[in-house]
């Protein structure tokens, strides 16, 4: 199990296993300190620190193949969210193996405050990439609409620049806090006669390679991504 204590490079190795045919998965949130335990068992259960070349034989035998990672967990300290993630073999495994007994999840893989998104790339092609869940657009969009009403600049300005920083700006990301902004901007505009002092919409930060930041949880410039 690759265990990382970022959640950026976290969710850029889910992305890049799913798309090179992990599709099949679970996941679920521990103890950090029972990562450890989970990570021998699936490692002799499954063959997740099987090097490459093995699992890529598996794959051409059409036997299941398994790959498993541990990030933190957002506003959790001390947990830690785990995922294994399977070729599609595993579903049709002896049913008599660990691999039938597993409750495998075959819906685009979650991970944290994210889901797994294919949609067009501003408009282009379309590309496999990372949205912010709905649940927790939901409550960002109340809550900023809430500022901006209140008319606080420095909370607004605060507000949205810190989630520009704390949310890794996946193509996807930032398709979705630039709509938001927008809207936000608009509402601004409207009710109170100013220039928004919130972050430009249209020039949000764009992840261009990692670079570890231990005071961040989650953040941007760090991936190449969609």
């Amino acid at each position: 199990m690759k265990i990382y204590d970022d959640i950026t490079p976290a969710l850029k190795a889910i992305l890049f296993h799913f798309i090179r045919g992990y599709t099949v998965w679970t996941s679920f949130i521990v103890p950090a300190e029972k990562v450890g335990g989970i990570a021998e068992k699936w490692a002799e259960v499954y063959g997740t620190q099987l090097p490459a070349w093995k699992r890529q034989d598996r794959k051409g035998k059409n036997l299941a193949t398994a790959v498993a990672l541990a990030a933190p967990v957002i506003s959790r300290p001390g947990m830690r969210q785990v995922i294994l993630m399977a070729t599609e073999h595993a579903l049709t495994m002896p049913k008599a193996s660990d691999w039938a007994r597993e409750k495998w999840l075959t819906r685009l893989p979650e991970f944290s405050d994210f889901v797994v998104v294919h949609e067009p790339r501003d408009g282009v092609a379309y590309a496999w990439s990372w949205r912010i869940q709905e649940r927790v657009m939901d409550g960002l969009q109340r809550h900023l609409t809430t500022l901006v009403k209140m008319g606080d600049v420095g909370q607004v300005r605060h507000e949205t620049t810190h989630w520009v920083r704390f949310y890794p700006l996946y193509g996807g990301v930032r398709r979705q806090i630039r709509r938001m902004y927008r809207g936000a901007a608009k509402l601004w505009v409207a009710t109170r006669k100013s220039d928004w002092p919130g972050p430009d919409p249209e020039r949000l930060p764009v992840m261009i390679g990692f670079k570890k930041d231990p005071g961040m949880v989650a953040g941007t410039k760090q991936v190449r991504a969609s």
